[in-house]
């Protein structure tokens, strides 16, 4: 797997798999969070893939990527703790399987780099009708986002959690902040990202191709970098009381979050206490809250080792709320005295072993897993952490439920569901 820096603060990691029949480029542009900002950081993976000053167009740069046998060249904006990525990804035919020799690999480079660098822009400001339709699929996003009352609900859970934070600004910033956004301030923050970014740069291919690594090098070597310092563990504070809040809607179904979080877990330990909490299918949230009381419609569990906090989320009704949040309590506690089985154990190691295990049936989920390291700093491959987590003790996972503190706690409450609990 070679790793190497293309030039000040551009690092670059190359995956070979021969049986893979093509080949997949992921560009990752960390940037710093604000509300103000958020908003363009959120459109300019859709603005910058859809077309460049060569394919002035989403039609011409889509006929170009069909010319290259339907290659694709997509983006979106991936969070990491207090800090996002612009997170673009090629993906194209391997060379030798072209019908006429010809080198796939350098045209895709071509199209690439001329989209970083050279956008579709004139007089410092993106063109239209492009810049129009990806603010207004931004627009749309955020629209949809706040329909979605799951999405919604973790989202106001964050901004709980997270008050005064990075990580507390939703990932496509505020509607009003959205609306006023320009194009001659989305290519002034494009051109800085490009400056002051740490660019992460996977590649996943069949076999070595050299000439990537240097075109890239060629390409980001013409922009004056002085990247900005990033970091992806930066704990959010443990509040003095646990936050509480609720909002009345006019919803179906009364949503329920909250947030523990915890001082220093190693990453194996922290994978063996969620699995046993919450990512499996017979975890204790959803054995005993669902299936067991019947408490909740549904129960999920997100970490964020960044900010060194867990979310459960669940969907419920009125009636249930103060049952509800007793009954995590409780099972968080059942793991702080032990009460968990050596099945449990062994379930949440097969389901890393197999999400590892299946991240290399495909390039971007190779690409994806291997970002994930890189950003954990952690050295250690996916079999090293499986066998980490197969040394992890009883003892070990009870003494990280210990840590974990309620930290805030949101509602979404359901107003027809009100009324019926009222009439009650």
């Amino acid at each position: 797997m070679p790793e190497m820096m293309l030039g000040n603060g551009i690092r670059y990691t190359e995956i070979h798999d021969p049986k893979f029949r093509s080949c997949l480029l992921n560009i990752l542009f960390y940037v710093h969070r604000s509300q103000q900002t958020a908003p363009i950081h959120a459109l300019l993976p859709d603005l910058l893939t859809a077309s460049s000053a060569a394919f002035p167009s989403s039609a011409s740069m889509t006929l170009a990527l069909e010319s290259l046998y339907a290659a694709e060249f997509c983006g979106k904006l991936s969070l990491c703790g207090d800090d996002a990525a612009l997170d673009l990804t090629a993906s194209w035919l391997n060379d030798d399987l072209a019908l006429g020799g010809e080198s796939v690999t350098d045209a895709m480079l071509s199209l690439v780099t001329g989209a970083l660098l050279h956008p579709n822009a004139e007089n410092g400001a993106f063109c239209d009708p492009e810049f129009r339709i990806a603010k207004q699929n931004l627009l749309d996003d955020i629209d949809c986002a706040c329909n979605d009352k799951r999405i919604y609900t973790l989202r106001r859970a964050a901004a709980l959690a997270y008050a005064d934070e990075p990580a507390a600004i939703p990932p496509t910033g505020l509607r009003r902040d959205a609306e006023n956004a320009a194009p001659e301030e989305a290519f002034r923050l494009w051109q800085e990202i490009l400056r002051t970014s740490q660019i992460e740069i996977v590649c996943v291919l069949p076999q070595p191709k050299p000439q990537i690594a240097e075109k890239l090098r060629e390409c980001f070597s013409a922009v004056p970098r002085t990247p900005e310092t990033f970091c992806f563990h930066v704990p959010s504070p443990k509040k003095q009381r646990c936050a509480y809040q609720e909002e009345l809607l006019p919803v179906g179904q009364t949503k329920l979050a909250v947030t523990y979080k915890y001082d220093s877990i190693p990453r194996e330990v922290l994978l063996m206490l969620c699995g046993i909490l919450g990512w499996n299918s017979d975890a204790l949230l959803f054995t005993e809250l669902r299936e067991k009381y019947g408490l909740c419609y549904y129960c999920c569990l997100e970490c964020s080792s960044g900010k060194q906090a867990i979310t459960i989320d669940t969907g419920t009704n009125a009636a249930n709320i103060g049952a509800l949040r007793i009954g995590i309590d409780t099972q968080i506690e059942a793991i702080r005295n032990g009460r968990f089985s050596e099945k449990m154990m062994q379930k949440a190691i097969l389901r890393y072993a197999c999400r590892a295990a299946a991240a290399s049936d495909s390039p971007y989920d190779l690409a994806a897993e291997e970002i994930n390291r890189l950003q954990h700093e952690d050295p250690r491959s996916a079999d090293e952490l499986t066998a980490a987590m197969q040394a992890v003790t009883p003892a070990q996972i009870a003494d990280a439920a210990k840590q974990l503190r309620l930290d805030s706690v949101f509602v979404l409450r359901a107003e027809r569901e009100e009324a019926a609990f009222d009439a009650e």
